[in-house]
């Protein structure tokens, strides 16, 4: 091999390990010295703006229905933050991956190039710089190794921090009393699921249940023994449905369900059956055996609904319910 063919391997091996050395450095430095304290950062950043958002929304007054309570400011916070996270956590997913495969890549290349160079006969003047370059080379591959475990590092800490963050907002969509969805929850799943059916008509029916004279059993046996009368229900309720539909807590004394691919036939028998199912059962206090009935009003979904919409015809047919005597089911008529 000629001198000249010497010098093009030597200097290529050269160009290419002080190019690869200078990334590395670049994405080195900012992983090594920035990255935790970016996060922390980032974290700080987000739930500051979130609160700021927050506080903005609450000074402007937005208009709501009257059948619709304004979300739990947490839940609201945290389901935001809980997105932007995503987001986060997808962007920086594919820095890391393209990064490591980047560190991985320079690495072997600079494994080929040195070993190449170490099998050179190379003439006594550039002795010393092979002995330089063999030692950047070994920094490089070094630095790419300690840049991939601060990678893996910073993905470990950012899966922990949106596992947080969903236990939290999992923690505020529960309603306390009966640990069925509460009713900033069911909002949020309404409005979901008539989206779903503006773009793929899927049907789904509402079923608006309030337990009959509650107040009175409250004032009677006292307001441990209300509790654990919406405990029962919410039971009864839970275990008489299926694993697809969704039950909360509305508020007080009153449940929603929503019935996933039901149309009002099939909803309103299933509300029949959810009046039985309660009223056969008999809910054990401390001096008494009480007897349960619930009123249901039931209403499907329409194309032009929204969550005011449908909410009112389930209320009006609730009402109906009521006046009639209570202890049974009235199916919206519109």
């Amino acid at each position: 091999m000629s001198i000249t063919t010497y010098l093009i391997v030597f200097g290529s091996g050269l160009v290419a390990g002080m190019l690869i050395l200078f990334i590395t450095n670049k994405v080195g430095s900012g992983v090594n010295f920035d990255l935790f304290g970016g996060i922390a950062r980032l974290f700080s950043t987000l739930f500051g703006a979130d609160r700021s958002k927050s506080e903005a929304d609450n000074n402007q007054g937005v208009n709501k229905s009257d059948l619709l309570l304004p979300v739990d400011p947490r839940e609201q916070k945290l389901y935001d933050s809980s997105q932007a996270i995503r987001d986060m956590l997808l962007v920086l997913a594919a820095n890391i991956q393209r990064t490591d495969k980047a560190a991985s890549d320079s690495s072997i290349v600079l494994g080929d190039v040195k070993s190449a160079i170490n099998t050179m006969d190379l003439p006594a003047d550039l002795s010393q710089a092979h002995s330089l370059l063999m030692k950047e080379v070994d920094r490089v591959i070094l630095s790419n190794s300690a840049l991939k475990v601060e990678l893996a590092r910073a993905q470990t800490v950012l899966s922990e921090r949106q596992d947080q963050i969903e236990d939290l907002r999992t923690a505020v969509r529960i309603d306390g009393l009966t640990q069925i969805a509460n009713r900033a929850y069911f909002d949020e799943k309404l409005l979901e699921m008539i989206s779903l059916h503006k773009r793929y008509g899927d049907p789904f029916t509402l079923l608006m249940i309030d337990v009959d004279h509650f107040k009175t059993a409250n004032d009677t046996y006292g307001h441990q023994a209300g509790d654990r009368i919406l405990k029962g229900v919410s039971l009864k309720l839970k275990a008489s449905l299926r694993g697809s539909d969704f039950l909360a807590r509305f508020g007080g004394d009153e449940f929603v369900i929503i019935l996933f691919k039901s149309n009002l036939v099939t909803a309103t028998e299933v509300a029949w059956k959810l009046t039985k199912e309660v009223r056969t059962s008999r809910f054990i206090l401390d001096d008494a055996s009480l007897s349960i009935t619930l009123s249901i009003g039931v209403a499907e979904v329409h194309g032009d609904d929204t969550s005011e919409s449908i909410l009112k015809r389930a209320d009006a047919a609730l009402y109906r319910t009521k006046i009639g005597g209570r202890n049974g089911v009235s199916a919206d008529s519109a």
